[in-house]
């Protein structure tokens, strides 16, 4: 019994299967205050009215240039955007306003309610787009981990009157996201999440396929655990399905916190593939 409890939790919690994670989150965290030592911003400016409700704006040089919103990660319950400043670094030289996102936190707000506000604060950041110096018939996201999840939650063909306009978000890159909840009732971090059974099937993304007019861009790290990138392939191979433009792709020699490190300069690999859904040439 124990033998398969280790093994799921290796499985669908990366802090496990990447021993030295703290190593990157303290990388992150030193090239994001420089970052904000050196980039002109707006922070924490509120799109909704919870507490972390909040976001932060790199403009480009130009005004009306393409809107690039991220989200972090952090398994739902912790990390900020003060993590991800240096996401604009990749972008902003680039000619892209970047938004670094908040979103609330486990347990101080349920998934379900996290989910929502994230669709809310997209439609918000849409309906504001100039404001924040962007085009937003040019508006792209991208999410990392839990980050990718709330996007593609967001992004549901199937969320009634709370649903995003057709189009309004371009594209969307998805790196190393959890797509099907079912397995996160198991694993120790959700005695913070708070995930109960009869929440799955309203947050898994394998159940609310996306809207198809938003094209995506399915990214995973080779060395990441083999249930992660399953959760990841299967997914874009379920977009591809319901008629979504969904490009696929495997970072060689990526864990789930390495990966981001190749979206610290336009150069990087993943920063061209957000380039590229953003419409601008890396």
């Amino acid at each position: 019994m124990s033998v398969v409890r280790d093994d799921h939790e290796w499985q669908y919690n990366p802090r496990h299967s990447v021993p030295d994670f703290a190593r990157h989150a303290e990388r992150a965290a030193a090239l994001s205050r420089a970052a904000r030592e050196r980039r002109a911003a707006r922070y924490d400016i509120a799109y909704g009215d919870s507490p972390l409700s909040t976001l932060d704006v790199f403009p480009a040089a130009a005004p009306g240039a393409p809107l690039h919103v991220f989200l972090h990660g952090g398994y739902w319950r912790g990390r900020d955007k003060a993590d991800y400043s240096y996401v604009a670094d990749a972008l902003v030289p680039r000619g892209v306003t970047t938004v670094v996102m908040n979103y609330d936190l486990c347990p101080a707000a349920t998934l379900p309610e996290i989910a929502r506000r994230t669709r809310e604060g997209l439609r918000w950041i849409h309906r504001n787009a100039a404001s924040l110096g962007g085009d937003p018939d040019r508006l792209t996201v991208s999410g990392h981990s839990a980050g990718a999840h709330l996007i593609a939650m967001a992004l549901a063909d199937d969320a009634g009157a709370n649903r995003l306009e057709d189009g309004a978000i371009k594209a969307a890159v998805l790196i190393s996201g959890i797509y099907e909840l079912a397995p996160v009732l198991d694993i120790t971090v959700n005695e913070t999440i708070g995930l109960r059974p009869e929440m799955v099937d309203g947050v898994s993304p394998m159940r609310h396929p996306p809207l198809t007019a938003t094209a995506l861009t399915v990214v995973v790290g080779s060395a990441e655990t083999p249930a992660w990138i399953a959760q990841s392939r299967d997914f874009a191979t379920l977009c591809r399905g319901r008629g979504s433009r969904c490009a696929y792709h495997t970072l060689a020699g990526e864990d789930h916190f390495s990966i981001m490190a190749r979206m610290e300069t336009p150069d990087d690999a993943l920063a061209r593939l957000v380039l590229d859904a953003a419409g601008v040439q890396a």
